[in-house]
């Protein structure tokens, strides 16, 4: 209640003189009655978001009442408005505002008050700002460019900054760039140490790949293209080969698993194997399903392979052909013999 009374008493006083020395007050022009009045309204809401804890509206609306009518309560309370949202670089400036005007001894006991208490709460702020020093390894520091939060710093100068979380990239000439995060807590000195590695040094003698030199890498990549599409179909190939013969095999066996079943019991036909009787009948039965069952599976074996083969054949030949097309197209001309009923000719053809 007592700061209420004291903001209220110093708008009073402010707003009801015609004027104020210049010393008193950093702009010496005389208010209007308009800008008074609008200061006054401003004051108000501001003093009403600062007790509501909305300090960042508090802030702004005691700056725009500073700007229609200077007072030093209004910028104290900017201050304090900044202190609150954890802005202590822009609440020093602004104390320190209200601490280098110069207050005579006929001005208001308001602004003089304001003067003594930014004095105080100045110096008591002084020890809660935190500092950050950067330090780099590994490189010499001006082959190193530091930014921090965006802005361009310099290594091994401690720097004030607010509490937070804050930024710190490291850029070298030929690298990545580095980046590190680190977390300022009031009153603390935090040291950030960023090692990097030493670029490594052209040999001797060294230039870039000439053309040549690209186009023999794209040979040698077209080259292990092919041979890779060449041993893959290969392999495809005498796979399938390999099952076809053992599916063959397994067709061959059940043939004659089926004569043994048709001599059983005097002769054919008379061993059915969809409803066999006897445990010999069972036993010959279950092994000609098992020759049928391997026969189909080799025979799919089989099917795959080739279709595999076939696949990794075409797929390497397209390859080869669209890197060995060249990037533009030669024109060629071939003639073909026509001969039709009552007459002949030539047709031309090829890329023109």
């Amino acid at each position: 209640m007592r700061s209420r009374r004291r903001l209220r008493l110093a708008l009073f006083l402010v707003l009801a003189l015609p004027a104020v020395p210049a010393t008193a007050i950093s702009q010496p022009a005389p208010s209007t009655a308009q800008a008074k009045a609008a200061a006054r309204a401003l004051a108000d809401k501001a003093w009403e978001l600062f007790n509501a804890g909305r300090y960042e509206e508090a802030l702004a609306a005691f700056r725009e009442a500073d700007a229609q009518v200077h007072a030093p309560p209004f910028l104290l309370f900017a201050a304090r408005s900044c202190e609150r949202l954890g802005r202590l670089l822009e609440a020093r400036s602004l104390y320190q505002r209200v601490v280098d005007e110069p207050i005579e001894a006929s001005a208001p006991q308001e602004f003089q008050q304001a003067h003594a208490d930014a004095w105080v709460e100045l110096t008591a702020l002084a020890s809660r700002i935190p500092t950050l020093e950067i330090a780099v390894t590994g490189e010499a520091p001006g082959a190193v460019e530091l930014t921090l939060d965006g802005e361009r710093v310099v290594q091994t100068v401690p720097m004030e900054r607010d509490p937070g979380e804050h930024t710190v990239v490291a850029t070298m000439s030929g690298q990545a760039p580095v980046t590190r995060t680190i977390r300022l807590s009031e009153g603390v000195k935090e040291r950030l140490s960023i090692v990097l590695a030493p670029a490594p040094a052209p040999r001797p003698g060294s230039a870039p790949p000439s053309g040549d030199a690209i186009q023999a890498a794209r040979s040698d990549v077209n080259m292990a293209a092919l041979i890779g599409g060449g041993v893959a179909t290969g392999a495809g190939a005498l796979a399938g080969v390999v099952f076809t013969l053992v599916a063959n095999g397994k067709a061959s066996d059940a043939r004659r698993q089926k004569s043994v079943i048709d001599a059983m019991e005097g002769g054919p036909v008379t061993v059915n194997c969809a409803n066999p009787t006897g445990s010999e009948q069972t036993q010959q039965c279950s092994k000609l399903r098992s020759l049928v069952d391997d026969q189909y599976l080799f025979s799919n074996l089989a099917l795959w392979s080739f279709i595999g083969a076939g696949a990794s054949a075409v797929g390497t030949l397209g390859y080869t052909w669209l890197a060995a097309a060249p990037s533009k197209p030669e024109q060629q001309v071939h003639l073909f013999p026509l001969v039709m009923p009552g007459g002949g000719g030539l047709v031309a053809g090829g890329v023109f």
